[in-house]
């Protein structure tokens, strides 16, 4: 009788337990209703030039800049770019400052119906030009190092192999080349599954909440995994803001300039024109092999928007003798700004960038 009263005991205790931390985990979610978005991009910045919704940032620094060569950071076209400067601890551009690098990066802004007729072209031959001459014109150097994250990877690799003169060194971060691909988005892309031209032709720009939707779709069950992660975070504060704010980001995409969706996805997604050194801009060829500087190209084992083999064939393509294929456990977001990022990712971007950069 005492050996079942005290596993009635027992169970009894984890009954109380689980009802009790339920309530607790009930309350916290219910107050999260009327919690502030949590902040994000704090590292402070100067803003050095903007054109149109376009912002040129440059951080300012908290120790002697100790390399000469300028920093500029490109991310992608589709989502804020506050990716890269989530929160104090969880940011690249943080972390690159006070390594003691000269950090620059372009905010995209939000493009409304107005900019339906910005192309592909213009953000390489207009706003990235332009962009890299405020850089060098500010810092007096002649070169600098470029590093693009995802789309924004596209935009770096092109603008190098047609302004191979202006860029010391190029980092690519999970940004696809070859678009022909074995992923999902890839084959939804293709011309027989994807009518680029009605869409955009039907909306004008290729609206926000598209784009949400169907990168939700390439993993239908996230919605549910986020819940349950929520779920589990809402006793723990810091790991609860840490979700809070990337999640932010996730659910933070705008809308791409018509034109320049168009083109995008049908030179490079579905002609896959880039891998072939057939692309043109502004009516010139973009020839990969034109790319002589030091290259790092970081690749995530589990990314589901760019797979690794995508973006890994830059390196047989480039004419640079000094290159680096940095192939990474994680995902498309998790490799860049995920908790371990800051210890993975990181250091290694900075040690590489260092040797390179005096």
């Amino acid at each position: 009788m005492l050996t079942s009263f005290n596993l009635w005991r027992q169970w009894s205790d984890r009954a109380l337990d689980a009802t009790f931390d339920f309530w607790k985990r009930s309350i916290a979610l219910n107050q999260l209703v009327w919690r502030e978005r949590p902040a994000v991009a704090q590292t402070p910045a100067d803003v050095v030039y903007t054109e149109n919704k376009l912002r040129l940032l440059r951080y300012r620094a908290t120790t002697d800049r100790q390399y000469p060569t300028p920093l500029l950071l490109v991310p992608s076209i589709i989502n804020r770019y506050y990716i890269l400067d989530l929160k104090p601890g969880r940011s690249l551009v943080e972390y690159l400052r006070d390594k003691g690098f000269d950090v620059w990066m372009i905010d995209w802004g939000t493009p409304g119906d107005e900019d339906r007729f910005v192309t592909f072209d213009y953000h390489i031959d207009g706003y990235l030009v332009n962009c890299v001459q405020e850089v060098l014109e500010a810092t007096g150097q002649p070169q600098l190092s470029i590093l693009g994250y995802c789309i924004g990877g596209v935009l770096t690799t092109v603008f190098t192999a047609l302004y191979d003169q202006y860029v010391r060194n190029l980092i690519n971060l999970a940004a696809p080349t070859n678009f022909h691909d074995d992923g999902l988005l890839s084959l939804w892309t293709r011309k027989e599954n994807f009518p680029v031209d009605l869409l955009i032709d039907t909306y004008g720009n290729m609206p926000a909440w598209l784009l949400q939707t169907s990168f939700k779709w390439l993993r239908p069950t996230g919605d549910l995994g986020n819940a349950w992660t929520l779920w589990e975070r809402l006793d723990q504060p810091e790991r609860l803001d840490d979700f809070l704010t990337l999640n932010r980001w996730v659910e933070d995409n705008v809308s791409v300039p018509g034109e320049t969706y168009r083109k995008f996805v049908r030179d490079c997604y579905q002609d896959n024109l880039l891998v072939q050194n057939r692309l043109q801009i502004g009516g010139r060829r973009v020839d990969l092999s034109a790319i002589r500087c030091p290259l790092l190209n970081v690749t995530a084992s589990r990314d589901h928007i760019v797979p690794p083999q995508s973006a890994a064939v830059l390196n047989d393509l480039v004419s640079s003798e000094d290159k680096t294929l940095l192939q990474l456990r994680g995902g498309h977001i998790g490799v860049v700004a995920g908790s371990q990022a800051s210890n993975v990712l990181w250091p290694q971007l900075a040690d590489w960038l260092a040797q390179r950069s005096r």
